[in-house]
C-alpha cells in the first residue's frame, strides 16, 4: 500500500513539475514591441490582483475577467465577496479599448447590487468588439453596512482581439 501511496505522489509532482516548468503564452506583451494582429503597441501592464484598502471592514476582495468567445464577441464578468452579510453589495463593469494612448470606455454594463447578501456577480456577452484592439474589464466593487461605504476599483489583464 505504501509503494502504491508513493508511486501514485510521484507521478502527480511529476506532473505538477512539467505544467510549472512548461512555456506558457500569456496575453501581456512587451509594450514596445507591436503584436501580429494588432492596430497599436500593448497596452502598460495593470497589476489586476491589487487588494482593496487594508482598513476595509466589509469589502473582503472583488475581480473582473475578460475571455475572447471568438467572433469579435467577448465575455466579461466580475464579482465582489463581503466578508459578512451587508445590506447591500454591487458591481457595475464597463468594457474599455486601448488606443494606443488611453483606455477608452466602450460599453457601459447596467449596476447590479444585492441585498442582505455577501456576493454579487455580474456578466455581460459583448458582440460587436472592433479587431485588432486591445480590450480589459474594469469593475466597480462596493458594499454599504448601517453608515459605512466601503468601495474600489478593479481592472482585468487586457486581451487582444486580432485582425
Amino acid at each position: 500500500m505504501r509503494k502504491i501511496v508513493l508511486a501514485a505522489l510521484a507521478v502527480t509532482l511529476a506532473g505538477f513539475l512539467a505544467v510549472a516548468v512548461s512555456p506558457v503564452k500569456g496575453y501581456a506583451a512587451r509594450a514596445d514591441v507591436q503584436e501580429t494582429g494588432a492596430l497599436t503597441l500593448p497596452p502598460p501592464d495593470v497589476q489586476p490582483l491589487t487588494v482593496f484598502d487594508p482598513n476595509y471592514k466589509y469589502l473582503e476582495k472583488g475581480g473582473s475577467y475578460i475571455s475572447d468567445l471568438g467572433n469579435q464577441k467577448i465575455n466579461i464578468w466580475g464579482e465582489t465577496f463581503a466578508t459578512v452579510h451587508v445590506d447591500e453589495i454591487g458591481i457595475q463593469l464597463t468594457l474599455e479599448r486601448w488606443t494606443g494612448t488611453a483606455w477608452v470606455a466602450v460599453y457601459y454594463g447596467s449596476t447590479t447590487a444585492e441585498t442582505d447578501s455577501a456576493y454579487a456577480y455580474q456578466s455581460y456577452i459583448i458582440s460587436s468588439v472592433q479587431k485588432g484592439y486591445y480590450y480589459r474589464a474594469k469593475s466597480l466593487h462596493w458594499i454599504k453596512k448601517g453608515d459605512t461605504y466601503e468601495g474600489g476599483t478593479r481592472y482585468s489583464s487586457s486581451i487582444l482581439i486580432p485582425l
